[in-house]
């Protein structure tokens, strides 16, 4: 990751946003308000966080940091409309978070340079593109990458060190597929997708039929249709469907290890984390949650808004705006109750043990 710096009334124009304090402090990285020293940038969702941040008397609320490292004078706040403060250098914005976000993008570079290439576009020397492959404009291609006949590659794609673009796959433009990443035959990757490294997509499902006590292989002959601003986290698998289309819709976001299996649909902006996984077949509306380490039992039918607290499993069809918790997964209330009841089973076992053996004196 690069680093650059920009004043403070610079960085405000280029966030098309109004600041107060001193124009010409340095800003050169975005931090938290507990990260926070000189030259950095944080956000406060509530005026209140004003108070944890240093003034320039006496000592930092942050141990061991004393006003002589740091102090408001050479630190900037994202705030809300409305918030003032004159020992503070602030910059306005309606939603301090996003406005945060974006001004790390101006002042860090978080796509690292492929090394041996220079300019904005290239193929490494020891990558091997085939012949029929079609390159869009801009695209980078990182040492020992493979990219297969009859592939295409979209404008401005990145792909890093040691990644396999399979027969026929579409990538699209302003990509990112970080080292080791592989798409398999005839997958499809819309535009501004983000792949970890390690991750698959377009393996094989997990299909097979016993016949005599022996496990015979069903072929898998669909793809995986990855739609646009999807990322996929390290070591994520996503398995091509039996015979149409796995499909991961518009804006989802799924972390590390987790697997998607043949024939899902998971709708648009799914939040999927950790070591979760998803069955067969399953048909998941849109704003999908899934907590770490929970799962969706195959062929269930999930609604929209639907959200699994970690370590639940769906084992049955959703309604919309469900909160699921527990194996198998029930309304999270319910849940709570449950677990309450079983926190207690010691209790009562000892009540039903002396019950009983009062019961037995007599």
């Amino acid at each position: 990751m690069s680093d650059s710096s920009l004043s403070l009334k610079k960085l405000a124009e280029k966030l098309g946003l109004e600041f107060s304090g001193n124009a010409k402090l340095k800003i050169t990285h975005v931090c938290g308000l507990d990260s926070l020293q000189n030259g950095g940038l944080a956000y406060l969702t509530s005026p209140d966080g004003l108070a944890s941040v240093p003034v320039p008397a006496g000592m930092s609320r942050h141990a061991g940091i004393s006003v002589d490292e740091i102090n408001s004078s050479q630190v900037a706040l994202i705030v809300s409309p409305g918030v003032k403060h004159d020992e503070h250098n602030l910059i306005f914005s309606d939603d301090p978070l996003a406005t945060h976000v974006e001004a790390a993008k101006l002042l860090h570079s978080v796509t690292p340079a492929i090394p041996g290439l220079s300019g904005k576009n290239g193929v490494h020397s020891s990558a091997v593109v085939s012949k029929g492959v079609k390159l869009g404009k801009n695209v980078k291609v990182g040492p020992k990458s493979v990219i297969y006949e009859g592939a295409k590659i979209g404008d401005n794609t990145i792909l890093h060190a040691g990644v396999v673009i399979m027969s026929e796959a579409v990538i699209g433009a302003d990509c990112t597929f970080y080292p080791n990443v592989v798409v398999q035959d005839r997958c499809e990757i819309g535009n501004r997708v983000i792949i970890q490294s390690g991750a698959v997509i377009g393996s094989d499902g997990h299909g097979y039929f016993q016949r005599e006590g022996v496990n015979h292989k069903i072929p898998q002959l669909g793809i995986v249709c990855i739609e646009d601003d999807v990322e996929i986290g390290a070591c994520t698998t996503i398995d091509r469907a039996r015979f149409h289309t796995t499909v991961i819709k518009q804006g989802s976001k799924l972390d590390n290890q987790v697997q998607i299996a043949h024939n899902v649909s998971v709708g648009e902006q799914a939040l999927i984390s950790a070591q979760s996984a998803v069955g067969g077949s399953v048909k998941a509306g849109h704003h999908l949650i899934l907590g770490g380490q929970s799962g969706i039992r195959d062929n269930v039918q999930v609604g929209n808004n639907v959200t699994a607290v970690a370590r639940a499993v769906i084992t049955a069809n959703t309604q919309d705006n469900e909160v699921m918790g527990g194996m198998p997964g029930r309304p999270v209330s319910q849940w709570r109750k449950l677990q309450s009841l079983i926190n207690r089973l010691g209790e009562l076992f000892e009540r039903v043990r002396k019950l009983e053996s009062r019961n037995d004196s007599t």
